[in-house]
C-alpha cells in the first residue's frame, strides 16, 4: 500500500468556516486545523459534503483553499496533503469548477457523479472520463445519498483505463460494493480506495481500504488515527472496539435526523471552541431544543471530545 497516495491515511472532510454573513472565513478554522494536526491527520478534503461545497461559489472555494492549504502545511508539516472537491451538477459545471482551481498546489481533485437528473451508466462513465482528461489527478466520490446517481462497479472498472483516476472515496455504506472496489484497487497500481461511511471504518480497513474519511474525525481525530493504525496493523479486534467509539460520535447526528449533518457538526465544533457555527443558506441554526440536546449529547461523550468551551 502506497502510504504517500492522496487517499491513503486519515482524511478529514473539513468544514468551511463562515462568518455570520455566510462568507468563508479561513482564519477562523485555524484552531480546528491545529486540533487535527495534533491528532495525526494527514490529509484535508475541502469543499466536500461537510465543507458545503455545492452551496459555495467556485471563487469562494478557491480563495478558501488557498489560505487553508497554506495554514495546513504550516501546522501539519510533511506529509500534509490537500484535496478539493469540485461539485458540479453536471460535467460542464464540474469542469468549470476545476478550472477555478488552476495553479493551486493540490494532491487531487475530488469529483462526484452528476446530480438532480438520473443518468445511465454510459453517461456516468462519460462524465468521469471527460473530467479525467482535464489534467488533474482525480478521486471519484461515490455518494449516492446526495447525488442520486450511484457509481456502479462496471463504471469504475472502465475508469481504471484512465490514468488520471487515482482513487475512490466510497460513502455508499454498501459492504459488498466496497469490497468490490477494494478488489479493483488490486488490479491497477496507483489506484486506491478510501472508506467514507463512518460506521464502517473498521470493516473498510479489513476489506483493504487505504484510507478513512470520517467527518466525525474533526471531533476526535486521535481516535480515528488509532483506529486506522490498528486496522492497518491487522489488529481488527482493536479496530472494532474503536469503531464503537466512532459510532458514539456519529450518534450526534440524531439531533437533527434525516438531513445533512453539517449544522450539527459545525455547532458541535463551535461548542468545543474549534470553529464558528455558521452554515450556508438555506441551512438554519439549531433550535434551542436541538442545541440543548446537542449539549447533552456532547456531555455524554466528553471522554472522546473533551469539555465544552466555557466561553
Amino acid at each position: 500500500m502506497d502510504t504517500d497516495h492522496p487517499v491513503s491515511g486519515l482524511i478529514i472532510p473539513l468544514v468551511t468556516a463562515l462568518d455570520p454573513s455566510g462568507r468563508p472565513d479561513p482564519p477562523a478554522v485555524r484552531p480546528l486545523l491545529a486540533h487535527l494536526a495534533a491528532g495525526g491527520v494527514t490529509t484535508l478534503m475541502l469543499a466536500g459534503t461537510n465543507g458545503e461545497g455545492p452551496l459555495l461559489p467556485a471563487g469562494d472555494v478557491r480563495a478558501y483553499a488557498v489560505e487553508v492549504s497554506a495554514m495546513w502545511r504550516d501546522l501539519a508539516g510533511a506529509p500534509a496533503r490537500v484535496m478539493v472537491a469540485a461539485a458540479g451538477t453536471g460535467t460542464r459545471e464540474t469542469l468549470r469548477r476545476m478550472d477555478r482551481l488552476a495553479e493551486l498546489d493540490l494532491d487531487a481533485v475530488v469529483v462526484l457523479a452528476p446530480s438532480y437528473f438520473r443518468h445511465t451508466e454510459d453517461e456516468l462513465y462519460a462524465h468521469f472520463r471527460d473530467i479525467a482528461r482535464h489534467g488533474r489527478p482525480v478521486v471519484v466520490y461515490n455518494s449516492p445519498g446526495y447525488t442520486g446517481n450511484p457509481v456502479p462497479m462496471s463504471v469504475m472498472r472502465r475508469l481504471l483505463d484512465e490514468p488520471a483516476i487515482i482513487g475512490l472515496k466510497d460513502s455508499s455504506g454498501d459492504a459488498a460494493l466496497f469490497a468490490g472496489f477494494c478488489a479493483l484497487a488490486g488490479e491497477r497500481p496507483g489506484f486506491q480506495v478510501a472508506q467514507g461511511a463512518e460506521r464502517r471504518l473498521a470493516d473498510g480497513l479489513r476489506m483493504g481500504a487505504a484510507g478513512l474519511v470520517p467527518g466525525v474525525g474533526m471531533l476526535a481525530p486521535a481516535l480515528c488515527a488509532d483506529l486506522l493504525k490498528a486496522g492497518r496493523g491487522g489488529d481488527h479486534a482493536t479496530a472494532a472496539a474503536l469503531q464503537h467509539d466512532v459510532d458514539r460520535l456519529a450518534a450526534l447526528f440524531g439531533v437533527r435526523p434525516g438531513v445533512s449533518g453539517v449544522v450539527v457538526i459545525k455547532t458541535a465544533l463551535h461548542l468545543l471552541g474549534l470553529c464558528p457555527p455558521h452554515a450556508a443558506a438555506p441551512f438554519l441554526p439549531l433550535t434551542d431544543t436541538e442545541l440543548t440536546e446537542l449539549r447533552a449529547a456532547l456531555a455524554r461523550i466528553h471522554d472522546l471530545v473533551g469539555p465544552l468551551d466555557p466561553r
